[in-house]
């Protein structure tokens, strides 16, 4: 990774920490029940939300998430 692109996705983090912050609990998935978190990366900054807890997450991560069907 450059400096350069590290320098954005720094950049990215600070614009996702100012969101409005949404809770959201992701339940656990029948089919693999050992898979405990679930990855968001956006724009370089990742995200690992851990399922069966709730959490606060920016409203564009939590919208992504709903997006892909893992919340109700």
């Amino acid at each position: 990774m450059s400096v350069k692109q590290d320098k954005e996705t720094l950049e990215w983090g600070e614009i996702y920490a100012k969101e409005p912050k949404v809770k959201v609990k992701l339940a656990a998935d029948p089919l693999n029940p050992e898979d405990g978190v679930v990855p968001v990366c956006l724009n370089g900054y990742n995200y690992f939300v851990k399922r069966g807890t709730t959490v606060e997450l920016p409203k564009t991560v939590a919208e992504i998430l709903a997006g892909a069907g893992y919340l109700a």
